[in-house]
């Protein structure tokens, strides 16, 4: 049985999760500043890492939606 994932709501929560910009950076291939630029210009991460980081919040015992990556989610999808 899968626990429960903690969902995560904004971009600072998911970085906080994650170890911050440095540690972001590294998983991410980019500097601190990168990332720190990503939450400054655009208020997400880029899509290309949605993936990646899903996977280590989910290993880390959390979530969070799509849209901070700019994706979209079914349940975001007009009728």
């Amino acid at each position: 049985m899968n626990p429960q994932l903690r969902p995560l709501w904004t971009f600072d929560e998911v970085l906080t999760v994650l170890g911050g910009p440095a540690a972001v950076g590294r998983m991410t291939g980019n500097t601190s500043s990168a990332v720190c630029n990503w939450r400054s210009k655009r208020g997400r991460f880029p899509a290309r890492y949605y993936v990646a980081m899903r996977d280590e919040l989910a290993a880390r015992g959390f979530s969070a939606p799509c849209a901070l990556w700019g994706q979209v989610g079914l349940h975001q999808v007009a009728a």
